[in-house]
């Protein structure tokens, strides 16, 4: 293959980079199933994958706070090539679905990954065709931090603390495999007094081992992340508050303990059982999907939005229920799947509150007067009041919206991607995984990729089937580059804007849309129409 050819030629000289026909930036998820994909369909083994963490799992590997689970059945949270059919719990814990990952990257024989490496800038170099990579290799473990506290680690105690040796690598093919679940989002502006709390603040993403028995825990969140950090902290006395939606999530068949034991014997001796299982589970969401998340079905919805409400006013205490009611439609805001959320309310030593935060003090917090929630009816208590708190944990989301950040990616004429995408309104691009003006650069999770439904694991393996479709003629070394036109990337966007409009998806303020409320995060499509999209003329767009 001619992409084998350069690397030798090029390596074997002294020069001011080094050169690789594939990189891979990221080693999480999607990260490690492109190159796997890779070997399968090529036998291809000339790539890199290069992360700034410390180990692989992406954003499974950086949230480590109590409770982090996934919320999908663990027979669909595997890759189809790698189904995982026997363990032993219904929802993958954090830590088993990073050892699962490890198991993959093993047994596909994944090897040339590059731990404590951070890819600062990517831009094309149009006279020679390639990419070129600025790569810092960072001290071990300070690629965990966020950018902002890697930055304030470098200025308190000195560059060479965090940053060892810089690196310029050129590649022909880039994969950005960069999570958006990575940069968490910073303390609110708006509440003042953070520098003089004497207790310790950190992020659900940043979470350290800490001892919080018999300390007073503030949780600041209204998502997903809240709803299992609590539920965890309440096993101690501890005293958490957040709000949040909440839904039921399929239960263990037989129960939990019942499960445990047998799954992994039955399904593991039976492995169509399994996949029996994954084909229903993925096919009961698209079906979800098309019936609740379409504008046009109301009466499902509110169906389904009833059935939500009874349960939630019979499993808490009669003065949360005004503040768990949403104003808006099911499906609008990122849905919690749990059975433990709800019956935390129910501890003595949990407080719900939307009382607004007004400043911190040394040793807590001073809320209200104003509560923020309901907002149509917002009232005031009249006075305000001191919440102790020996530590204050944020599960306020990440930024999400900024996809390839903190990398700044050039493309032609030396045009950033942000640039572009600010000119044309948000992140967008052709089938969420492809931009004009930046050849050979592919997004395995980009703007418009997500579902809200459906596994990630399955959108992604769909989404590296169809950019290997694209590639394969630079990938066999056919063709130079490969990009789509500026025309298909615009068609492509105007039709995602276009039928959002017509889904639950912009009924409210949520995190799947920026500032301006563009949303660049949802497909508004059945997860199905991804999978068939490859049928579409690929090669006149």
């Amino acid at each position: 293959m001619a992409l084998k050819q350069r690397i030798a030629a090029v390596e074997q000289t002294e020069g001011a980079y080094t050169y690789c026909p594939v990189i891979i930036i990221g080693a999480g998820a999607s990260g490690l199933a492109t190159a796997c994909r890779l070997k399968q369909r090529y036998r291809f083994n000339e790539f890199r994958i290069f992360d700034r963490q410390a180990g692989i799992g992406g954003t499974w590997w950086i949230n480590r706070y109590p409770g982090v689970a996934c919320d999908i059945p663990t027979v669909s949270y595997s890759f189809s090539f790698a189904p995982n059919f026997t363990s032993r719990n219904t929802y993958p814990t954090g830590l088993e679905f990073v050892d699962y990952l490890r198991r993959v990257a093993k047994d596909h024989q994944i090897g040339n990954i590059e731990l404590n490496t951070d890819i600062t800038s990517i831009r094309y170099i149009e006279d020679d065709g390639e990419w070129e990579l600025q790569a810092t290799v960072l001290a071990p473990g300070t690629g965990d931090l966020s950018s902002r506290d890697r930055q304030k680690h470098a200025q308190t105690k000195g560059k060479q603390s965090v940053y060892l040796r810089k690196s310029v690598f050129r590649a022909k093919l880039i994969f950005s495999c960069l999570g958006i679940l990575v940069e968490p989002n910073s303390w609110p502006d708006e509440i003042k007094g953070v520098d003089i709390f004497e207790g310790q603040v950190l992020h659900s993403a940043r979470w350290k081992d800490t001892d919080v028995r018999d300390k007073d825990v503030a949780v600041i969140g209204t998502g997903a992340s809240a709803a299992q950090i609590v539920p965890a902290l309440l096993k101690e006395p501890f005293n958490a508050r957040s709000v949040t939606q909440v839904m039921p999530r399929i239960k263990e068949p037989f129960g939990k303990e019942a499960y445990a034991r047998w799954a992994p014997i039955v399904i593991g001796r039976i492995p169509l059982l399994g996949w029996m299982l994954r084909i229903s589970i993925n096919l009961l969401a698209e079906v979800i999907w098309q019936a609740l998340f379409s504008l046009k079905n109301v009466k499902w919805r509110s169906s389904v939005e009833g059935n939500l409400m009874n349960r939630m006013r019979s499993s808490i205490p009669e003065n949360y229920h005004e503040i768990m009611t949403p104003d808006y439609p099911y499906g609008c805001k990122r849905r919690v799947f749990d059975d433990e959320w709800l019956a935390s309310m129910n501890n003595t030593n949990f407080e719900l509150t939307t009382e607004r935060i007004s400043h911190l003090r040394q040793d807590g917090l001073v809320m209200g007067p104003e509560h923020l929630y309901p907002r149509k009816q917002r009232k005031t208590s009249g006075k305000e009041r001191f919440v102790h708190a020996d530590m204050i944990v944020l599960a306020n989301g990440f930024d999400a919206a900024s996809w390839t950040h903190p990398v700044t990616v050039y493309g032609r004429n030396s045009k950033s991607m942000q640039e572009v995408w600010k000119e044309r309104g948000g992140p967008q691009a052709y089938m969420g995984t492809a931009l004009d003006g930046f050849p050979n650069f592919f997004m395995v999770v980009g703007p418009n990729s997500l579902n809200g439904h459906a596994p990630l694991l399955t959108s992604i393996e769909f989404t590296i089937d169809l950019i290997l479709r694209i590639a394969d003629p630079v990938l066999r070394g056919f063709a130079s580059h490969v990009e789509p036109k500026t025309e298909a990337c615009l068609r492509w966007t105007r039709d995602c804007q276009s039928d959002m409009k017509k889904t639950v998806f912009t009924t409210c303020h949520s995190w799947y849309q920026d500032a301006n409320g563009f949303n660049s995060t949802m497909y508004p499509f059945v997860e199905l129409l991804l999978c068939t999209c490859p049928s579409r003329n690929l090669k006149a767009d």
